[in-house]
């Protein structure tokens, strides 16, 4: 039987519903893959606004914005008008959370979704046997059960979105 990890259990593994780990599951199998590890599931705003606030620093805006619909173009421009501004970390995530949440969670990342309706979690494609991983990509994409599928480079995990029954 395959084994999904979390790498950060505590934080995600109460996110996955058994629906969404049964999908992934018969993947696994079909694929030959032997286990992964999610590395990100459901997230509240602040985590949303946390992670933004990561990956923007760490990847600059031009980056994220390649990542982000128009919603999350509008987060990504309140964290530059706040950093303009001298703002704190701390007073930059509360303003890119508040940002979030005014637009609603959903519209500006799938990870914030209602989670009773949509699963999304994050795969480390590290976690993936070289050799296995485009039979998993295949297997991902003929996948009915799953409505949105990115991979690396665009997205630097494998991004799985499951509609909830």
């Amino acid at each position: 039987m395959p084994v999904i990890n979390f790498s950060n259990p505590t934080r995600d593994a109460a996110t996955v519903s058994a629906y969404t780990k049964k999908v992934i599951t018969e993947i696994l199998k079909k694929s030959g893959v032997t286990q992964v590890t999610i590395t990100s599931a459901g997230r509240t705003a602040a985590d949303q606004a946390r992670i933004m606030y990561e990956n923007i620093t760490r990847h600059g805006v031009a980056h994220q914005k390649k990542l982000y619909g128009q919603h999350g173009d509008k987060v990504i421009d309140e964290f530059s008008a706040l950093k303009t501004s001298g703002k704190t970390q701390v007073q930059i995530i509360s303003g890119m959370t508040a940002k979030i949440n005014k637009i609603g969670p959903g519209k500006v990342s799938k990870h914030a979704a209602d989670p009773k309706k949509l699963n999304v979690v994050d795969i480390a494609p590290s976690s993936i046997n070289l050799a296995l991983r485009k039979k998993f990509e295949t297997e991902v994409q003929k996948d009915s059960r799953v409505s949105i599928f990115l991979t690396p480079p665009g997205d630097p995990a494998y991004h799985i979105a499951i509609p909830q029954p």
